[in-house]
């Protein structure tokens, strides 16, 4: 039988810094063979922990809080593509048969390195308000850059907890197999840039079930950005409720490979853009992607968030940072986005549904049953009100521009088709739609 060992056993106390505490905890059952680490009741404080072939179990009422000092973390070994140094509260390296899960609460203690009264005001050619500025990301001199990371791990799961606050990606796996994501609640503060909730890279067999995700960026992001070589595959999302200031579900990011991915019965709520798909052209592959039964609400916010209201976008269009470690791959992919089936969504939006492609990179695509209704925003005027942004590319993607109202923008693609689209009218108009470029496109 499995061991089961309090904390509290090895000498924590709640109020201190228990880090060596809790990790001699980890330790002592590794080396045993396994077993629980158990987290009762009461707010324990920690820096680094290394998690090791152990399961962590929170207690009702326990909270595992990240110290407020950058100098009780350490940077591991990987590098990462983005962040340079990984830096986490919670990490495991090259192990099997992990869990976290319970009833209790991770809180990493974004507050400790925000600076809430400054924000990065972006320049759009208008004065903000008071509001608007509120809506502006956070600054920060210093964070732990991936808070709860997994690396090359296999059998993960994460069960029912509580995770909060979070100052960067707060659950990131990298080259893992076999995760099970089940009824996870997690609230980040809505100002913090890069707070992804779940955030996927080369990893495969994973299910995410019955969670509940709020955040400043995507909720669940499949892109593969560690590793452009090893592709994300195999992904069945379910029955989430998500927010997001960004993205709130993306497959896809510049060159990754993401394949195989089930999506369905999800609400997403106010949300700068709600499903995404993209990829950079002759080097991104997203590919065999069923969606259904999706509530889709979009709400503009104020700041430097990717997004301008587009309920569904899906793009393949050039985008690339220099700024990474690792090189562009070579490749010269000619269907960037292909084989993508959506059906019976509802839509509340401040901008069109878009599919933007180059070329006709972007091909077989379905929407089937599709309700959308258009809802007056008060900041699309500050990228403007045509645009359909596909940031991080660099292009200008605009609606036309006339007087008409749009639902719709296909352009630049192949075999596309919309069926039993229904459209609610907008200000006492019929809502149009917008066809550039584009070859066998059924409406």
């Amino acid at each position: 039988m499995r061991k089961r060992i309090s904390i509290t056993e090895m000498g924590a106390k709640t109020g201190v810094l228990c880090t060596r505490e809790i990790q001699k905890t980890i330790d002592l059952l590794d080396e045993a063979g396994g077993g629980t680490v158990v987290i009762p009741e009461g707010i324990f404080l920690s820096g680094t922990l290394e998690l090791k072939n152990v399961s962590i179990f929170l207690e009702k009422g326990a909270v595992l809080k990240g110290s407020s000092e950058i100098s009780d973390y350490y940077a591991n070994s990987f590098i990462h593509n983005e962040m340079k140094q990984t830096i986490s509260l919670l990490y495991a390296m090259n192990r099997d048969n992990i869990s976290i899960s319970g009833e209790g609460t991770i809180d990493l203690n974004s507050d400790a390195f925000f600076d809430m009264s400054k924000r990065e005001v972006p320049d759009y050619g208008w004065e903000f308000s008071k509001e608007q500025w509120k809506e502006c990301t956070a600054t920060y001199d210093y964070r732990v850059t991936q808070p709860l990371f997994f690396n090359n791990c296999s059998h993960v799961r994460l069960d029912g907890i509580k995770i909060l606050n979070s100052p960067s990606w707060t659950v990131s796996f990298n080259n893992c197999r076999d995760i099970h994501v089940e009824a996870v609640y997690i609230k980040n503060d809505l100002r913090i840039p890069n707070d992804d909730g779940l955030h996927f890279c080369g990893c495969s067999e994973v299910f995410i079930h019955g969670c509940n995700i709020s955040g400043g960026d995507d909720c669940i992001a499949l892109t593969s950005v560690l590793d452009w070589e090893k592709p994300c595959e195999n992904f069945v999302i379910s029955d989430c409720i998500l927010r997001s200031c960004s993205k709130t579900i993306v497959l896809g990011y510049m060159h990754g490979i993401i394949r195989n991915v089930t999506i369905s019965n999800c609400i997403i709520k106010e949300s700068n853009r709600g499903f995404c798909i993209m990829c950079s052209s002759k080097t991104g592959l997203v590919e065999h992607v069923l969606v259904e039964n999706l509530r889709i609400e979009t709400r503009v916010r104020a700041g430097n968030w990717w997004g301008n209201g587009e309920p569904i976008c899906i793009f393949a269009l050039y985008h690339n940072n220099e700024s990474y470690c690792n090189p562009v791959p070579d490749r010269n992919i000619e269907v960037n986005i292909h084989d993508i089936q959506i059906r019976n969504v509802s839509c509340l939006a401040e901008n069109a549904v878009a599919i933007v492609g180059e070329g006709g990179n972007i091909q077989n695509i379905l929407i089937d049953g599709i309700y959308y209704e258009k809802r007056k925003s008060d900041n699309s005027y500050l990228k403007g009100k045509k645009r359909i942004d596909v940031s991080p590319s660099k292009e200008d993607v605009t609606l036309p521009e006339d007087e008409n109202e749009y639902w719709l923008l296909i352009d630049a693609c192949r075999n596309i088709s919309i069926r039993n689209a229904r459209t609610a009218c907008y200000e006492g108009k019929s809502l149009k739609n917008a066809v550039r470029h584009s070859l066998e496109v059924e409406l």
